[in-house]
């Protein structure tokens, strides 16, 4: 059944994504939030996205293909300009 879902998985999924993210935060460098802070909120953005369509079943087959690259593009642009300074 597609509606047959264990809500307590999904629950603690959420709770171990927020963990990460709290962590990955706390993780960041105070100086890359300041020199790219319209960067670092592009990739927020994107990765909060991102984590919310991830539990909305009927995007997980073709959207989550662009975000995918849509992010991987995000970060190649944010490489390209981070080397060329």
């Amino acid at each position: 059944m597609a509606s047959n879902y264990n809500l307590f998985w999904l629950f603690a999924g959420q709770g171990i994504i927020l963990l990460a993210v709290l962590f990955a935060t706390g993780a960041v460098p105070t100086h890359f939030v300041t020199e790219s802070s319209v960067g670092a909120a592009a990739l927020a953005v994107i990765t909060v996205a991102y984590g919310i369509m991830m539990f909305a079943s009927s995007y997980v087959e073709e959207e989550q293909h662009f975000w995918y690259w849509a992010t991987t593009a995000w970060f190649f642009v944010l490489g390209v300009k981070g080397f060329s300074r």
